[in-house]
C-alpha cells in the first residue's frame, strides 16, 4: 500500500478524494481474486458437487452447511448432507433437524462410525438418486492433532471432495486466519466461508485472509438465518473499510 501511495500525484483540494481513490483502487486488485464463481455453476460443471467442510469447533460449520443446502434448494438443486461428524455429541441430531427444516436429506450412520464411510455412502446414495451436491459435515478438529487431520485427510479422499470449504468465524480475528493457513497446510483449503461476518463491520478479518492466504471467498455469513449466506462482494468490502466510522 506504501509503494502504491508513493507516487501518486493528487489535485489541489482533492486531496482526500484522491487518496481514498488510490487506496480503493489497491484494496480491490486484492480483494477482486478472491471473488468465486456461483456454486450453481461449480455444481452444473460436475454432478454431485462434492464439498467437505473443514474447521474448528464453534466455528459455525454445521450451520453453515444449512445456509448452503437452503441456497441450492432455492436455486432448484438437490443437495444431500452428510453427516460425517460421528464424534461430536449431538453433532447428528443438530444436522438432521437442520434437514428437515429446510426439507432435504442426510445420510447418517450414528455415532463411532468411520467419518470416511459416511462419507462415500453419500457419495455413492447422490450418484444413484440424482443429486446435485453433496454437504459433508466434519467434527471440528485443532490442526495440531495429527490423527485427527490424517481422518480428514482419508474423508476428503475417499469422498473424491471438488471442493475443501474452511470455516473461519470473525470473530476470531488473527486466530481465524492462522487456522485457515494451517487447514490449508495440512489438508489443503479451495475456498472460505468467514461466518458472524456482520459483526467484522470493517471487515478487517476478510481484508486479512484476502492477504493472507489468497483462496476464495465463497460465502459470508451475516445472521441466524437459512437465508443469511451472502456472496463475496469485493467492492462492498472495500467501500465498509473506507467508510468514515
Amino acid at each position: 500500500m506504501r509503494e502504491a501511495l508513493s507516487g501518486l500525484r493528487v489535485r489541489r483540494g482533492h486531496v482526500e478524494e484522491d487518496v481514498t481513490s488510490k487506496i480503493r483502487e489497491v484494496l480491490l486488485s486484492w480483494l477482486r481474486p478472491l471473488e468465486a464463481r456461483p456454486l450453481e455453476e461449480d455444481v452444473a460443471r460436475r454432478r454431485p458437487y462434492v464439498m467437505v467442510f473443514l474447521g474448528v469447533n464453534g466455528g459455525g460449520k454445521t450451520t453453515t452447511i444449512a445456509k448452503v443446502a437452503y441456497a441450492l434448494k432455492g436455486r432448484g438443486l438437490r443437495p444431500l448432507l452428510a453427516a460425517a461428524d460421528t464424534f461430536r455429541a449431538g453433532a447428528i441430531e443438530q444436522l438432521s433437524l437442520h434437514a428437515q427444516r429446510i426439507g432435504v436429506e442426510v445420510v447418517s450412520q450414528g455415532y463411532g462410525a468411520d467419518p470416511a464411510a459416511v462419507a462415500r455412502d453419500a457419495v455413492e446414495r447422490a450418484e444413484s438418486r440424482r443429486f446435485d451436491a453433496v454437504l459433508i459435515d466434519t467434527a471440528g478438529r485443532m490442526y495440531t492433532r495429527s490423527r485427527l487431520m490424517d481422518e480428514l485427510r482419508k474423508i476428503v479422499e475417499v469422498a473424491g471432495a471438488h471442493e475443501r470449504v474452511m470455516i473461519v468465524d470473525a470473530l476470531t480475528g488473527n486466530d481465524a486466519v492462522a487456522q485457515a493457513r494451517e487447514f490449508e497446510r495440512e489438508v489443503g483449503v479451495d475456498s472460505v466461508v468467514v461466518t458472524k461476518a456482520d459483526a467484522d463491520v470493517r471487515g478487517g478479518v476478510v481484508l486479512t485472509l484476502a492477504y493472507e492466504i489468497r483462496k476464495p471467498i465463497r460465502y459470508l455469513g451475516v445472521g441466524q438465518g437459512y437465508g443469511d449466506l451472502v456472496p463475496f462482494r469485493a467492492e462492498e468490502i472495500a467501500d465498509s473499510l473506507l467508510r468514515p466510522s
